[in-house]
Formats: structure tokens, sequence, C-alpha cells
């Protein structure tokens, strides 16, 4: 995982890493961030790339590209060193095993070289049938990443910010477990390569008595057992000692005439790589094929969480304002382009929900959809630039008579806000303002405040939705009347 100094990070994990790591150090107090916030103004994509683009920005002045490329420099000593520590656990038990006179139980080698690695293989698949957002990942892969990110060699101040945002944008995307996957699995390859070395060393050049010793399982359970676990190997092109040599190596376990050794040694071998260094291989390619294939998810920023929108509605306030078109909509206060077109049905209406948050119902329950034809249904939009956009081409297209627009009490107005209002408010014959949950008087004093300070003083507040019934209903009998 390589990141650049430039504002383009060179994988979409690293920009969504960094992403999360900036909003992790705002969550502490938000940033002097407005050189960044203007050129990712100016970069083209879109808003999701531009919000990418603050956090790379604001990510460079942290200097968190220089702590993500330390981690890309120390990774493979990491990994080295745990393969070597592994290696030698493995062959430390092994050699546990050795008797005197160079005689090794080659059933108990076998399980001190496999058992370890066959336990933590069985446990990584069944963590697989885990729901994706309850996988840990591998613990040699997490402990990998954990080294890489607390070794002292030139760690800057948000090395474990930036570690813990890793694990949250890869555990919310499910590519955690293929991470730490391909790292664990790869560690354990290397490990059986030292391993397998190591062991055609000591073969080769000491003589070692392969037998097997019991008390009470027969030689026929020792034919099986070879017989079934050289199956494979043998299919390597590994030599697997037949019954007989099995039997006379039980002899010589007490006693009995040497034999040639060789055919026990390969067969150790092969059982070390058809066992050990080929599934880990295999498995490791996988999860490098997962990890790969799911890095497009995180190439855009969640637009619907909450410090995205913020960032968003800054961003659209940015906007230069368009000039007037209709000049009957000439004001102080700069608005966007309208073009003048036929009033709608008399008594329409249109409900517009306006940057509502994800939990807000909606529609909102007793709010009618509308008192006659040319009524809009009643429409949510997220507050960008498109959503708007569309907003405003529908009510061009209807001209309702009335239009109640819902916003969020708690939440302060911007001048997108603002823009979206005077634009709207141009569109339709009357207008009210819903602040839901406007947290009492001063809620509403202080977006009655803002919409007098805009010139919104024919625009009704309301702060209930019985009050937006009435307003409605209000004009509908004015209409009449």
């Amino acid at each position: 995982m390589r990141v650049t100094t430039s504002t383009s990070p060179s994988t979409p994990v690293a920009a969504a890493v960094l992403h999360e790591t900036v909003r992790r150090i705002e969550d502490a107090g938000p940033l002097d961030d407005a050189q960044a916030l203007a050129q990712a103004h100016r970069m083209p994509g879109g808003r999701g790339a531009q919000v990418l683009a603050r956090s790379q920005l604001l990510a460079e002045r942290l200097g968190l590209p220089v702590e993500w490329a330390r981690w890309r420099r120390l990774g493979a000593g990491v990994l080295l060193g745990l393969a070597l520590l592994l290696a030698l656990a493995d062959l430390g038990l092994a050699r546990a095993v050795l008797g005197q006179g160079r005689s090794i139980n080659a059933v108990a080698a076998f399980v001190s070289l496999l058992g370890l690695h066959a336990l933590t293989l069985v446990l990584w698949l069944l963590g697989l049938l885990l729901p994706a957002g309850r996988r840990g990942g591998a613990p040699l892969g997490r402990l990998a990443l954990w080294l890489s990110a607390r070794l002292p060699l030139e760690r800057g101040p948000h090395a474990l910010t930036l570690l813990r945002a890793l694990g949250a944008v890869l555990g919310r995307h499910g590519l955690l477990v293929w991470l730490t996957g391909a790292i664990s699995h790869a560690v354990w390859a290397l490990g059986f390569v030292i391993m397998g070395a190591v062991l055609v060393f000591g073969f080769a050049f000491h003589a070692y008595a392969l037998t097997w010793e019991s008390t009470i399982l027969s030689a026929s359970f020792f034919q099986r057992f070879v017989q079934i676990t050289g199956a494979l190997p043998a299919l390597l092109g590994f030599a697997v000692p037949d019954a007989a040599a099995v039997t006379q190596a039980g002899h010589a376990a007490v006693g009995a005439t040497a034999i040639a050794q060789s055919d026990w040694a390969w067969w150790l071998i092969g059982c070390v790589v058809a066992y050990g260094l080929l599934p880990r291989v295999l498995l490791a390619l996988l999860c490098g094929w997962r990890w790969r294939a799911g890095q497009a998810r995180l190439a855009q920023p969640d637009m619907a969480d909450p410090y995205v929108r913020r960032i968003v509605a800054r961003l659209d306030a940015l906007e230069p304002p368009p000039q007037v078109i209709d000049a009957e909509q000439r004001s102080a206060h700069p608005t966007y382009a309208v073009r003048a077109g036929p009033p709608g049905a008399p008594g329409s209406l249109a409900v517009l929900g306006f940057e509502l948050p994800p939990e807000q119902p909606w529609p909102l329950p007793g709010l009618p959809t509308g008192l006659s034809a040319g009524s809009e249904p009643p429409q949510r939009i997220a507050g960008s630039t498109a959503d708007r956009q569309a907003a405003l081409a529908r009510l061009q297209a209807s001209r309702p008579e009335s239009l109640l627009l819902v916003v969020h009490g708690p939440s302060s107005p911007d001048r997108g806000t603002a823009r979206f209002v005077r634009e709207a408010q141009a569109l339709c014959h009357r207008m009210a303002l819903l602040a839901l949950g406007a947290g009492g008087s001063s809620g509403a004093g202080r977006w009655r405040a803002w919409l007098d300070s805009e010139g919104f003083e024919a625009v009704t507040l309301v702060e209930q939705a019985q009050t937006a019934i009435e307003w409605i209903a209000s004009g509908d009998a004015a209409h009449h009347d």
C-alpha cells in the first residue's frame, strides 16, 4: 500500500483511510481548512472526489502520507520477522521430539510441524462464516499491522489514529478479513518455505532415524496413517514409505536392523509442502484477489454520512451565485437563475424535505400530499448540488401554489440553504418553512432571525406539523373564498 504526497492518493484505500483519519482528528476539534476547502472546490470529479481531496490536503499538512509510507517500508521487515519466528517455533517443536541417537518419532514430528498451522487455519475458515461486520480478521495479520504502526522508527504522532482508521474503514466494507488473511497466510507460507529448507538441509547432511514408537497403537494404525497422509505428497512426486517400511520402522524403534530413511524424510518434507505450504499460498492468493477486487468500494465516501454532508454543504456554499434572468425576481440578495413560467393549478402543493437526518421518517405523518391536481408528491433531497437542481427543476415544471419546506431545526442554516430557499420561493405563490425539532423558542427565534436577515419576511415559519397543516388549509380556504 503505497501513498504519495500529491493531492491524488495512489490507491482508493489510501484515500479512504486518510479521510477517516482526518475525520477522527477533527472529532477533537475542527481543523483550519479554509485553504484546503477552496483548493478542493476547484478540483474536478464531483463532490465525493472533492471531499476526499480536502482530506488529502489536510492529511499532507498533518504528515499522514509520510506515516502511511513508513508502514510500507516497515511492512516487509515485519512480515519476514514474523515468518522467521514462526518457522523457529515450529522447528523448536519438531526438535522436542528428537530422541537419543538422532532418532525422530515421525508421527510426532508430523503433528508438531503441522498441528498449530492446522488449528489456526480451521479457526480462520470458521471466522468466514460470521457476518461481515463481525469478522475480526486473522490475528497474525492484525499483529503485523499493529507492529508496523507501533514500531518507534520515525513514528509520527498520528500513527495509532491511522491504524484505528484503517481498521474502521476495512471493517465497514468487509475487507479487513481479506487484508489480514493475505498477510497471515503469506507469513505462514514464508515460514513453511524456511522450515522446508531447514528440513532438507538437515536430512541432507545428518543421519536421522525416523521411526514410530507406541505402547498401545498397532502397526496397522501407522500404516493407514502414512498411507492417508502420503496420498497428496505422492501426487506431487514425493516418496512415501510402503506398509513394509512402516512395519520395519516400528521394529527399528525397539532395536531391529536399521533401514534406509530417505522415503521417510521425503514423506515428512512432502507433508509440510502439501498440507502446510500449498494451502497457505493458495489462500494468500485468494485473499489478495478479494482484497484487490474490494478496493473499488472505497473510491467514494459515504455521501449520507453527516460529517461528509457538512463538508458538501460548505463546498456548495462556495459556488458563485448565478445571474438573475427574470428581472421581476431581482433583489438585494443574489439568486439562482429563474425562468418565469405559468402558475400552477389552484390549491396545488409541494412538500420538500431539505437535508433531513437519515433517521427522520419521511413523508411526515399527517401532512397532505396535495390538495388538487398539479400537486407534487413529497420529495426528500440530501442537499447536494444535483439534488437541489433536480428539485428546482420539478418546481419549475409544476409551479405549485403552496410550497412547504421541511428542515432540521437543530441544524444551522448556511449560504447554500439561503440560495435554495430564495430560488424555491421564486417558483411558488407562497411558502412556509417547517423547522422540525427547533428546540423551543430559542431555536425558532434563530430561524426567524435568519429568515429576516436573508430577506425572507414573506416565508412563514412553523414549528409543528399540525401548524403546517393549518397553514396549508388556510391557503386553500383563501383560494375558495
